[in-house]
């Protein structure tokens, strides 16, 4: 017969079972942890690169409002660097065409006459990213008249 102290002693110790319950616990919180950091990660990432889109198109907005009516005025790009404290590689000339790279964002810039009303320009703005060269937002127009 089995003393009291063998059966404590026997029992003392933990299981496989028990040891794989608890690695499996302890795997599905860290998983929860690392799954909510990313997914914060992400959406700060969007959010940034949805405010300097929008910081862009106010920016092309105001150049738009400020210039003068100009009925041979050049459709243009302007290149944006918000990712970087360097300068994006420039267009080369004023409101000339973006390099292929780098740079964070794009604004295109178009005009065109109004067909119902002479005299009134509609510029389009469009903000595209770099490297998908994906549109951000939808196409912005404002209309500019000749007064």
């Amino acid at each position: 017969m089995p003393s009291l102290n063998d059966r404590r002693r026997a029992q003392a110790g933990v299981t496989l079972i028990e040891l794989l319950v608890s690695l499996v616990i302890a795997s599905l919180a860290l998983a929860l942890i690392v799954g909510t950091f990313s997914n914060g990660l992400l959406d700060s990432t969007i959010a940034k690169r949805n405010t300097a889109a929008q910081g862009v198109l106010v920016y092309e907005m105001e150049a738009i409002g400020a210039s003068t009516f100009s009925s041979a005025a050049a459709s243009y790009s302007d290149c944006f660097a918000t990712e970087s404290p360097t300068m994006p590689t420039p267009a080369g000339a004023y409101q000339a065409a973006c390099p292929s790279g780098p740079y964070t964002l794009r604004a295109d810039v178009t005009w065109q006459w109004l067909a119902s009303s002479p005299g009134v320009q509609v510029w389009t703005i469009t903000i595209t990213a770099w490297p998908a060269n994906a549109g951000i937002g939808k196409t912005v127009s404002v209309y500019k008249i000749n007064r």
